[in-house]
């Protein structure tokens, strides 16, 4: 790569975001490492954030692109924020949040140089007043992952949601799957994960850093990754856990909770799915019951179907979910709903 290639390329998926897009663009801007691009991809926002990053990529020529498709959802967009991108390392994050320190990509940056690290993964806080962790990660300062190790990275990605962010790591542009087809017809709800899965596969080099360089916001409901379709998150689900099972086949290195820790992965998504059997469109044609045959009929959970390293009260909607015992899903996703409000 020539001198004149950034270091780091930013991508930012765009959408209906105009009460926070400008605050996040700052956060950029503000960082004391120059070298990045910055790309916003905006998904046929119906506020005015499409017109927002028109301003702020006229305001920085040649540093800001501001890109504009159709409405296809934040899982394409990223996809083509990246492809569009030059950088050598890659940086996914999402436009109502925040990086928190001016110096997170002059750290990562001087981190990816000492350690010659191809992935690194740091934390994000949900409360940037408390500064409150978002996930706990289980690694020490600074720890590096290659060879047998990476095992370790492995049955995090499957056993927990930590690793499922890609807004918590920084990653080679060639650890990206240029190849795959990215055109799915549904929107991926599971869209973090589909990412970061090659990414992970493909890392021979992965440091993780405890600084917190990251603010998950929770507040905006019309951004595009807050919107919500039990159908759709299925149907990404379904979609993800084959993708798990063939990289996973590729995998080096393992340890002996892998392969069953792939299996658990995708009963604990299809849990997650069956306990928000609650949020079923009126219009989706089919009801409560029928959406929660589909998953008790789906073939891989049937295959798959374990308890192993699941939680007790997940235990208790596989069980129930297997034994086709509707009416306790039922009971536990109406509590669901009553303690959480919606």
């Amino acid at each position: 790569m020539s001198d004149s290639v950034p270091f780091f390329s930013i991508v930012i998926p765009v959408y209906n975001s105009e009460k926070y897009l400008n605050e996040c663009l700052r956060s950029v801007i503000s960082q004391t490492c120059d070298d990045y691009e910055l790309i916003l991809v905006d998904d046929a926002s119906k506020d005015s954030s499409g017109s927002i990053c028109d301003e702020w990529a006229a305001k920085y020529p040649g540093k800001i692109i501001a890109l504009h498709q159709d409405n296809t959802g934040v899982y394409i967009a990223k996809r083509n924020g990246i492809k569009a991108s030059s950088g050598k390392y890659i940086y996914v994050i999402d436009n109502d949040d925040l990086i928190t320190s001016d110096r997170a990509l002059e750290t990562i940056k001087n981190e990816i140089l000492e350690h010659n690290a191809d992935l690194v993964i740091f934390n994000a806080t949900d409360d940037i007043k408390t500064g409150h962790l978002l996930c706990t990660i289980p690694f020490e300062d600074r720890q590096l992952f290659c060879n047998e190790q990476l095992s370790v990275l492995y049955d995090e990605f499957l056993g927990t949601k930590n690793l499922h962010h890609i807004w918590m790591m920084v990653f080679k542009r060639e650890l990206f799957d240029w190849d795959y087809n990215y055109s799915e017809s549904f929107r991926m709800l599971r869209d973090g994960p589909s990412l970061i899965l090659p990414i992970v596969s493909y890392a021979s080099r992965v440091l993780y850093l405890k600084d917190t360089f990251y603010y998950w916001r929770v507040q905006n409901q019309n951004s595009a990754s807050k919107h919500y379709d039990v159908i759709g998150f299925y149907r990404s689900i379904r979609h993800l856990h084959k993708r798990v099972i063939e990289y996973a086949k590729e995998w080096k290195y393992k340890s002996s909770n892998t392969d069953s820790l792939v299996k658990s992965s995708y009963v604990v998504d299809i849990c997650i799915a069956a306990v928000k059997v609650r949020s079923i469109d009126p219009n989706a044609g089919m009801s409560r019951n029928e959406f929660l045959k589909m998953l008790s009929d789906d073939d891989m959970f049937r295959t798959d179907y374990t308890t192993d390293h699941l939680e007790p009260y997940r235990r208790i909607i596989a069980n129930a979910l297997f034994y086709k015992r509707y009416w306790v899903i039922n009971m536990v996703s109406s509590l669901v709903g009553i303690i959480k409000g919606r």
